[in-house]
């Protein structure tokens, strides 16, 4: 059965997800804006609404279909035991080639071109197949999903073309950007170091641009308006993943259509022959010359402002393989972000190796797997759900130690009893000779996870658990606010925590207690927790940010989502390979040192991970010197994140199962840990610009969120009864107008019924109206009309217009 709605999106590879659905460019008109809104209905329908006034059947013309696509088929009729002949769940394959003999099967032979991408582990996660037919080339996905492969695109967001290759590429070499992988193969029979993205001209956003950070970027469009389209959104979109600089490079002498690949393939062009090596060397020459004749890309100051505040998704394909298949199946099954999940689970995972590893990244640079990480959300986001669901695992080990305990200590009490009657006999004998009873030592506690406590009480746990301890609080500002306490006595706990972020010594000074010093030699802690923005907010004092307290903590905040109901669950396989993976890890044990004490094992870098250590940590010095205040103190804590992450990374693939020494860390976990740096790069910035802004900046956020989650489009009257902030008289317009004059949306009437209707003055999210753009915008869009902008300019409201489109 053909899924309605998924048929829509696939149809729409530009389409990105809000609270309410989706949003894309319409195909019914030259939309630069994403002005379609599409989402389901309750009985599976597809739910369509185009703001500039295209009817339905415009949209579904456009997109090649008709309006019966857009219902759900019947469902299928009960079997004899009351169970359905057929399902909805789309189908899956063991394997890859299984997938590929699918097609196969379909066209009636083999794929005239396989195209394989990998992620940043070297791991197959999708193939793009090419048929050549009489009417034309026929592409079609394949794709790996935690439950198997299937015939589709790749999950969002999807790797770059050859990945691994870029990640080994020297610093110094650009990367070349093509349409499509046949001309990204063109630029590297060049010797060119070339990517693209899957799925056409038209889902450049549905890809993970982050490898490019740091590097100088070519992008060569094909010789049309979707490809000239498709080069500007890879500039925009490298450049705000951090690339030194993007240069879209016009090759003179195309036909319409064509790209590098019909350039390599052909006997000249622009008057040099390509019959042979030297004479492509000379095409190589004039690409390069032409490369450094272009302007670096420039974004809009607005563009830039919109993507440093934009949430990314959550790199998940750079988590270890039984890690990925869990977090995308928990946070499939809640309904919530994949990072409520990843963080807390990589914290337990770095707090079960603990002292028994460490990273060598140079002879007096240790490296240990210590992270602090805080999930942050509104009540009601599913962050709690996602925390104890993150951590069942190792607190269910925790149960059953405790379990054992008591056993122990009920054993060790009728030991102590015999002993006191023992020791009470040999006390009462005459026998010099005799030896005095040996008294019982008390069992010790395993301790694995710790929740509310202070150094002074957590000093001894530490002394008799020295692998180290995870602190794991559901709501974290306890812990934060708790520093605050030690202001008129220097901070003696925060100082302390600080040092259990890097597993240093301790000393501690107790006034009551045997003996009254406590020193603890390796004092690690991980950390992690959930907060709500306005506690943080609240609690981050300006001494935790000079401390360096915020700095050490990787943060996400998601969007937040509205709750739906999914009969999705979790595969208890999937949960008992983390189970498996995490006993692994805790068998993990150290080796002795010197007087016989306990010292990590040291886990050392392959000459290729090295490689790509080092280029990240030039690239990351390079952006250090140029921040300062709390970005500065985060970047120099990011520094080491990523090695942390790689070591994690490195442990946990080991301990699911994969066939690698666990004593040499592999460029494929060191790429893992980068990815996940520049992610929480990114994302400290969005958070530490909530925490910095003004009340009435707060506020214009927090509409903004509002009415994206809404789908873009909001009424005055909407936002008084959804925004309770918001509530007296006159304050929502207020507060829309003062968007549009920050040039964050604009007013627009819209016709309340298919027949036009008295309109109803709407506010739109977006950059400018596109009766500002096109100047024939009345004529071509009925019934949209804007009324009042920035400009303030007015228009005639058009007749005849059908605005709210519902399938």
């Amino acid at each position: 059965m053909t899924d309605p709605l998924q048929q829509v999106l696939e149809r729409l590879p530009g389409a990105k997800p809000t609270g309410s659905g989706w949003v894309a460019r319409c195909p019914g008109h030259d939309d630069r804006r994403a002005s379609l809104s599409i989402s389901a209905g309750d009985d599976g329908r597809v739910l369509l609404h185009c703001f500039a006034g295209c009817t339905t059947e415009q949209v579904v013309t456009a997109l090649g279909l008709t309006l019966s696509d857009l219902f759900s088929e019947p469902s299928p009729r009960p079997s004899r035991n009351g169970k359905p002949h057929g399902g909805s769940k789309p189908r899956t394959l063991a394997t890859a080639e299984a997938a590929v003999a699918e097609l196969a099967r379909q066209f009636g032979r083999k794929p005239d071109k396989v195209w394989e991408y990998r992620n940043a582990s070297g791991e197959l996660v999708g193939l793009v197949l090419r048929w050549d037919t009489p009417a034309g080339k026929d592409i079609r996905p394949v794709a790996r999903y935690p439950e198997g492969w299937r015939i589709g695109a790749m999950p969002i967001p999807r790797p770059l073309y050859r990945l691994p290759e870029l990640l080994k590429a020297g610093p110094e070499q650009p990367i070349v950007v093509c349409e499509g992988e046949k001309a990204a193969d063109a630029a590297r029979s060049l010797g060119f170091v070339a990517t693209t993205s899957s799925g056409g001209a038209q889902a450049a956003t549905k890809t993970d641009w982050s490898p490019l950070r740091g590097r100088t970027v070519w992008i060569l469009p094909d010789n049309d308006t979707p490809g000239r389209k498709y080069a500007e959104d890879v500039a925009r979109l490298v450049t705000a993943a951090g690339a030194a600089e993007a240069r879209i490079v016009e090759l003179p002498g195309l036909g319409e259509g064509d790209d590098l690949a019909d350039v390599v393939v052909a006997d000249d062009w622009c008057g040099l022959p390509l019959g042979d090596a030297a004479e492509l060397a000379d095409l190589v020459a004039l690409i390069e010359r032409l490369a450094q004749a272009a302007e670096p890309w420039q974004p809009e100051p607005a563009e830039l402002a919109a993507e440093a505040l934009t949430y990314r998704p959550f790199p998940v394909d750079a988590l270890p393989k039984p890690v990925r298949g869990f977090v995308v199946a928990a946070a499939s099954a809640l309904g919530c972000d994949p990072a409520y999940v990843a963080l807390p689970l990589l914290v337990a995972i770095g707090a079960a190796v603990g002292n028994t590893r460490r990273l060598v990244l140079k002879c007096n640079w240790l490296v240990p797997p210590i992270l602090w990480a805080v999930t942050i959300g509104e009540s009601g986001t599913l962050k709690s759900p996602a925390f104890r669901l993150a951590l069942r695992p190792v607190r269910e080990r925790q149960r059953r130690a405790i379990e054992r305990h008591a056993e122990a200590m009920r054993q060790y009490e009728a030991a102590l009893a015999r002993w006191e009657r023992d020791f009470a006999r040999w006390r009462r004998s005459k026998d010099a000779t005799a030896e005095p009873p040996r008294k019982p030592e008390p069992p010790q506690a395993e301790r694995l996870v710790v929740s509310d406590t202070t150094v002074e009480a957590l000093a001894p746990v530490l002394l008799t658990n020295p692998r180290g301890l995870l602190l794991a609080r559901d709501e974290l500002a306890g812990w934060i606010g708790s520093f605050d306490r030690y202001a008129k006595t220097g901070g003696a706990d925060l100082a302390s925590w600080l040092s259990m972020y890097n597993a240093e010594p301790i000393i501690i000074d107790r006034k009551t207690g045997t003996p009254r010093t406590l020193f603890v030699p390796q004092a690690a802690v991980a950390v992690c927790g959930t907060i709500q923005p306005g506690v943080l907010r609240r609690v981050m004092t300006a001494r935790h940010r000079e401390s360096g307290l915020l700095a050490r903590l990787l943060l996400a905040y998601p969007p937040q989502r509205p709750k739906r109901w999914g009969e999705a669950d979790i595969d208890p396989s999937l949960e008992n390979e983390i189970v498996r993976l995490f006993d692994r890890l805790y068998e993990l044990k150290s080796e002795t040192g010197d007087g016989g004490k306990p010292r990590p094992g040291l886990v050392r870098l392959s000459s290729e991970a090295k490689q790509v250590w080092i280029t990240f940590f030039n690239e990351h010095g390079g952006e250090l010197v140029n921040l300062t205040g709390d970005l500065a103190s985060c970047w120099a804590k990011l520094e080491e994140a990523a090695a942390r992450l790689a070591l994690i990374d490195h442990l946990a693939r080991w301990a699911g199962g994969e066939s690698i020494s666990p004593d040499t860390l592999d460029e494929r976990s060191m790429a893992a840990g980068i990815a996940l740096t520049r992610w929480f790069k990114h994302e400290a910035k969005r958070v530490y610009a909530m925490l910095s802004e003004t009340a009435e900046e707060r506020d214009q956020r927090r509409l903004v969120e509002w009415i994206e989650r809404r789908g873009g489009a909001a009424t005055a009257r909407e936002v008084q009864m959804g925004c309770r902030w918001l509530r007296e008289p006159g304050v929502a317009e207020a507060a829309l107008q003062e968007l549009v004059a920050a040039g964050l949306g604009y007013w627009c009437d819209v016709s309340t019924t298919p027949q036009g209707g008295r309109p109803t003055r709407t506010f739109l999210l977006k950059e400018q109206p596109p009766c500002q753009r096109n100047p024939n915008f009345q004529a071509e869009n009925r019934g949209f009309v804007d009324v009042d902008t920035a400009d303030g300019l007015k228009n005639t409201p058009t007749e005849g217009g059908d605005d709210e489109i519902i399938i």
